[in-house]
């Protein structure tokens, strides 16, 4: 028998119920090109846009379109059950599950479709993101003297590809940050200066509460962020799905954490009532982030697409590019540095 397909919903509808997933797949177009599936038994699907509109201050529609086929079995899942669900601690658990699983794999597509932008992946990724850290540091220094001529350079870069594709590398949202109570106190652990908390590419099932300290980001060796808010958690992904890690985390100096495991985290859901829900507004974020990223990658290889229809097919190295605008931006700040006789420019480079 062949399969028919059944569509749930397409990209613009208005979000008006999730979807229960008791058993088979959901189909996932994140654009024409780019799709992927959810898969499995009893399942809540199609949550990030009722979250976004209910739980959050926003107002979108789908972002996404979400087909399904006659051999499943799905059934809608009214906003109001939805929303009543969320108060649960296995359904909340569940959408976060699926949530950090759509995460996951649009953060594939991402790096898919990067890589059909760069012929010379691994050295364009580090340029990229040396450009994204330059640019970001030029922003905190913006966020905190609010210079408009510093505000006009920064807006002629930040806007640019090889910029998107360093920020797509490594950060999909701003940090998400919870504030413990000391009803979680037995789960804190200590970290001393230089101590690893997990190491890239290691298998993990825990995820992090920081309570105190400074902790470095680190992937590929390269630092791409410092956590030093209280209360910001990470390594989530790991917890869900039993991921590997994505970065290694270094204590910067003496650090406190809270760990969760899965084995206690009914406990700390239950002592910490607003933990479920923080962290899947956090998934719903990264997931929302995601799908735009995916759009603006697309454009992107559209132009470049038409950028090579003529010539005479030889091909520059994506790396020699961003290099060549890496050294551009590099003299710029200096230039402006001295031009402004801004000392705090020299600091951009510096790493800490």
């Amino acid at each position: 028998m062949a399969k028919n397909f059944i569509k749930l919903y397409s990209m613009n509808d208005d979000p008006e119920s999730a979807y229960l997933l008791n058993e088979g797949n959901v189909f996932f177009y994140a654009s024409e090109m780019d799709k992927y599936v959810i898969k499995g038994k009893n399942l809540i699907v199609g949550a990030t846009e009722i979250i976004m509109n209910h739980m959050m201050e926003s107002s979108i529609r789908r972002i996404e379109t979400a087909i399904t086929d006659n051999e499943s079995v799905v059934k809608k899942l009214p906003v109001e059950k939805f929303l009543h669900g969320m108060n649960s601690y296995s359904f909340a658990l569940n959408v976060s599950m699926v949530l950090a699983k759509q995460v996951a794999l649009t953060n594939s597509i991402i790096h898919k479709n990067l890589n059909m932008l760069s012929g010379d992946t691994g050295k364009n990724r580090e340029l990229s993101m040396e450009y994204y850290v330059l640019v970001d540091r030029l922003k905190k220094e913006y966020g905190k003297r609010k210079l408009p001529w510093l505000g006009e350079f920064i807006s002629r870069y930040e806007t640019s590809l090889i910029y998107k594709k360093g920020e797509a590398f490594f950060k999909s949202s701003e940090p998400t940050r919870i504030a413990t109570t000391t009803n979680l106190s037995d789960k804190m652990m200590e970290y001393p200066l230089g101590s690893v908390i997990c190491a890239e590419d290691t298998e993990g099932e825990e995820m992090y509460i920081l309570e105190s300290g400074a902790i470095d980001v680190k992937i590929k060796e390269n630092k791409v962020a410092t956590i030093e808010e209280k209360g910001t958690f990470f390594g989530e992904m790991a917890l869900l799905l039993n991921e590997k890690r994505g970065a290694t985390l270094t204590a910067k100096n003496n650090v406190v954490v809270t760990k969760i495991t899965k084995e206690n985290l009914k406990e700390i859901a239950e002592k910490q009532e607003d933990f479920l829900k923080i962290l899947t507004i956090s998934l719903t974020k990264k997931h929302y982030h995601n799908i735009m990223k995916i759009e603006g990658v697309n454009q992107s290889l559209i132009e470049k697409t038409m950028e090579n229809g003529g010539g005479d097919g030889k091909k520059i190295p994506e790396s020699i590019k961003t290099r060549s605008e890496l050294e551009k931006l590099k003299n710029n700040i200096e230039e402006v540095g001295r031009q402004k006789d801004a000392d705090f420019m020299k600091t951009i480079f510096q790493k800490s």
